[in-house]
């Protein structure tokens, strides 16, 4: 009778538990039981430059912690949303993640329709980076300085071309910018990621490109580059004499960071457990002082949850910035 009585009682509060907090059940199994296989990490930007270091590296460390291999499969073109579209279209099991650079679900959906919902396809793991931008020629170019440059176009109009990774991009925003600014006339030429755009300056097929440390830093030590200005709101630790467009009167300074993202749908528990990963690897500082020292690049946590937040704030913000400069679809 004790036993019937106890077995009725555990059954009742599994009812309750089920019936109440339903993300106990089989998600929280998934949860406990995740990673058993490898995962892939869809890398939206091309070899070589600063979102594929970020990115590899960083999954070598979680992949360890995770005690599963993390295989990175690069995406590149659109400016990143071919590899968020990838992400979307992915089963919601935790076993394909990737990068999601904040253009991509702020900015570019208000350029052009999408075959993703930016605020409703993605469960943001976290951001990694925030990206640090600067604008360089070929270290063998006329222009010495940000004015040289500028001079020069407003002298020659067309015949400055400059690289991006596509429409919408903050890279290729900034140079928008200027060119309202200073009212110059030059033209963007997108290229799938850092690498090809840092070849085409280096084999003369543009005149500047607008990357960051990580990708060009290397370039410039060797002599190969020279970095003009800054195009974000921080000087590079690096290369500290390199002003800001901040430090040139410029008032409006557009912000991009590097996240994560899953497709929607995945087991809050699985999402929960990458981000702890990540949280993790992020906050080592021996990490931190090997992404700075060895790949140039500052790197900064922003929680799922937080970012999320920021996304959709962004988003409504370039809705009505990108009307103002007229860019909007």
């Amino acid at each position: 009778m004790l036993r019937d009585q106890k077995k009725k009682a555990a059954f009742f509060i599994a009812l309750c538990l089920f019936t109440f907090f339903p993300w106990i059940g089989p998600s929280m199994i998934r949860g406990a039981d995740y990673p058993s296989r490898p995962i892939t990490m869809i890398i939206q930007m091309t070899t070589g430059g600063v979102t594929d270091i970020v990115a590899r590296k960083l999954a070598d460390s979680v992949s360890k912690d995770l005690g599963q291999p993390i295989v990175p499969v690069n995406k590149p073109g659109g400016g990143g949303t071919l590899g968020v579209g990838e992400l979307v279209r992915s089963k919601a099991d935790g076993y394909t993640f990737g990068c999601v650079s904040l253009p991509t679900v702020a900015v570019i959906p208000h350029l052009q329709t999408l075959p993703y919902d930016p605020l409703k396809d993605i469960s943001h793991v976290c951001a990694l980076l925030p990206y640090e931008l600067g604008l360089y020629v070929k270290a063998d170019a006329p222009w010495k300085s940000f004015e040289d440059l500028i001079d020069y176009a407003r002298k020659n109009p067309g015949k400055v071309t400059y690289g991006s990774p596509g429409p919408g991009t903050i890279n290729h925003l900034s140079t928008v910018l200027i060119a309202r600014e200073y009212s110059l006339d030059w033209k963007n030429v997108p290229y799938k990621g850092d690498g090809e755009q840092i070849a085409a300056v280096l084999g003369g097929h543009i005149s500047v490109g607008v990357s960051g440390p990580a990708a060009i830093i290397p370039h410039i030590k060797g002599g190969k580059l020279r970095l003009l200005v800054v195009t974000t709101k921080d000087r590079w630790l690096q290369l500290s004499e390199v002003p800001t467009l901040l430090d040139k009167g410029h008032k409006v300074i557009l912000t991009s960071y590097l996240s994560l993202g899953l497709p929607a749908g995945t087991p809050e528990p699985i999402r929960q457990k990458l981000e702890e990963s990540f949280r993790k690897a992020l906050q080592d500082l021996n990490i931190k002082k090997e992404f700075e020292e060895k790949f140039h690049t500052r790197l900064s946590y922003i929680g799922g949850a937080e970012y999320a937040k920021f996304v959709k704030e962004q988003y409504l913000y370039y809705k009505e910035f990108l009307k103002t400069i007229g860019m909007t679809k």
